[in-house]
Order: C-alpha cells, then sequence, then structure tokens
C-alpha cells in the first residue's frame, strides 16, 4: 500500500503532466498587437525538443515541489490534531502506581498535583498505546519520562526537553533541502533553455543567412522564447520562494508550540520523588 506522502507526490507529478497537456492543446497558439505569445511564454510546443524541453521539465518540477509542500502542510495538519487530542489528566483519568512495598494504589489523576516520578511513569505507560508513535508530542512526553525516571530532577529534564526541541528545529530546516534544491533548480533550468534557444537562433540565422530576408522573421520569434524560459522559471521560483517560506515558518511555530505545551502542562508539574 502506498504511503501518504509517495501518493501525494505521485498525484504532484500527474498533475504536472495534466497541466502541460491543458496548455499544449487549449492554449491557442497566437501573438498579440506587442508580439506577446501566452503559448511561447508558457510551453513553447513549436521548440524542436516538444515534448521533452526545458518548460514541460520546469512545470513537472514546479508541480512536484508543490506536493512537497502540500506533505509539509498535511504533516503540520496531524501534529497539530495529535497535540489538541493529547491530555495528561484524561483517557484514563485514573491510574496504578505501584508504591516502594510493591503495593498497587489506584490514584486519580488531577491537574493540581505534583507529577511524581512513579505517577508520571504510571500515566505515561498507560497512555503510550493510544500515542501516535510519530507524533513530536509522544516522542518529547517519553523523554520527558525516561529522563524523570533516570535522574530525579527536574533541570535535566528541562535541559533535555529544550535540546530535544533545538534538535527538532534543526531537523525541521534539513527536512526542506530538497524543496530549496528544486527551487534552485527550476531557475537553472530556465537559464539553460535560455542558453539552448539563443544558440538554436544563432544556428538558425547562420543558416538562412544575412541576406534573407526571412531571417529575422524566423530568428526573432526563437529569441522571444527563449528568454521566456527564464522569465517562467523566476516566476515558478518566487511562487514557491513565498510558499517555502510561510510552510518552513508554520513548521519551526509548531515545533516551539509542541515544546511550550510539554514544558507548561508536564515539565512544571513534576516534582523529584523522595530517595
Amino acid at each position: 500500500m502506498l504511503s501518504h506522502a509517495v501518493l501525494v507526490r505521485i498525484i504532484g507529478i500527474v498533475v504536472g503532466v495534466l497541466w502541460v497537456v491543458l496548455l499544449s492543446f487549449g492554449l491557442p497558439i497566437s501573438v498579440d498587437e506587442s508580439g506577446f505569445s501566452w503559448h511561447a511564454f508558457l510551453i513553447a510546443t513549436q521548440d524542436p525538443m516538444y515534448p521533452f524541453n526545458v518548460q514541460v521539465l520546469m512545470w513537472i518540477a514546479f508541480f512536484y515541489c508543490l506536493s512537497e509542500v502540500a506533505i509539509k502542510s498535511f504533516g503540520q495538519i496531524e501534529e497539530r490534531r495529535w497535540m489538541n487530542a493529547f491530555s495528561l489528566y484524561q483517557n484514563p483519568s485514573a491510574v496504578t502506581v505501584y508504591t516502594a512495598k510493591g503495593e498497587e494504589v489506584r490514584v486519580d489523576l488531577d491537574s493540581n498535583e505534583a507529577l511524581k516520578p512513579e505517577l508520571l511513569a504510571a500515566i505515561f505507560y498507560a497512555k503510550r498505546k493510544q500515542l501516535n508513535p510519530k507524533a513530536a508530542i509522544t516522542a518529547i512526553f517519553k523523554k520527558i519520562n525516561h529522563q524523570f525516571q533516570s535522574t530525579n530532577d527536574v533541570g535535566d529534564v528541562y535541559s533535555a526537553v529544550t535540546a530535544d526541541i533545538d534538535m527538532r528545529l534543526h531537523q525541521v530546516d534539513l527536512s526542506y533541502t530538497v524543496i530549496r534544491y528544486l527551487v534552485w533548480l527550476i531557475p537553472t533550468l530556465g537559464f539553460i533553455g535560455t542558453v539552448i534557444g539563443i544558440a538554436l537562433a544563432l544556428g538558425q540565422a547562420a543558416a538562412l543567412g544575412t541576406g534573407d530576408p526571412e531571417m529575422l522573421e524566423k530568428v526573432i520569434p526563437m529569441l522571444a522564447t527563449a528568454f521566456y524560459t527564464t522569465l517562467l522559471a523566476l516566476l515558478q521560483s518566487a511562487v514557491l520562494m513565498i510558499l517555502i517560506q510561510v510552510v518552513q515558518a508554520k513548521d519551526e511555530q509548531l515545533v516551539n508550540t509542541v515544546g511550550a505545551f510539554c514544558m507548561d502542562e508536564i515539565v512544571t508539574n513534576l516534582k523529584p520523588g523522595s530517595n
């Protein structure tokens, strides 16, 4: 069964291909009074390399990048849902705590009660099967419990959570490497297309010769298409860059929100147990 992320990427590529087909057959090949052609600007089916020309590759890369951004957005929605569903004192509302003598004591959970190591451990083990293992709230809660059981020191727990948040922020930045590469790749393809277009136009001009009265009529549209490629690439890159900045900022804000939630709801209520 395909994973959620792979399915979204496939959809992005399919939409990109359909968009190319729509532009190829739905956009009329015409030039307005100023000599501008939307068809040459967006798809350029007159290109001898079509359908494997640079503009087609740019559109595929553009929609693939959009799919990557969509995956990030869906992940944020799920992460918020997991965090909002998390309640330290509900589901269950009571846990069984084992005393130092091995006796079982049923404790009703109350937000006003301090979280000693044995109580926190009981809550964690009662909830661990309900929590999504991929959620950040689950990972941080697990780290808090393990650190508190290990050292019985609230300061150590605070330091561990702070270090975990910093690491997650770094991971968020690294997770955008592929998307940033695609944003860099699209303008690069545009420049490559411009260079190829200029080379083809000059080759056409050389083949026709300066004495051919139709030389300018044939060469100028080729030059225009060459420069259109770079313009389209820059516009696509600008759109993607805005989206990436917005989504990444929300990703980092979400990490901080989950971290602050754990600090406020769990760490501040910890109380070291008696040795």
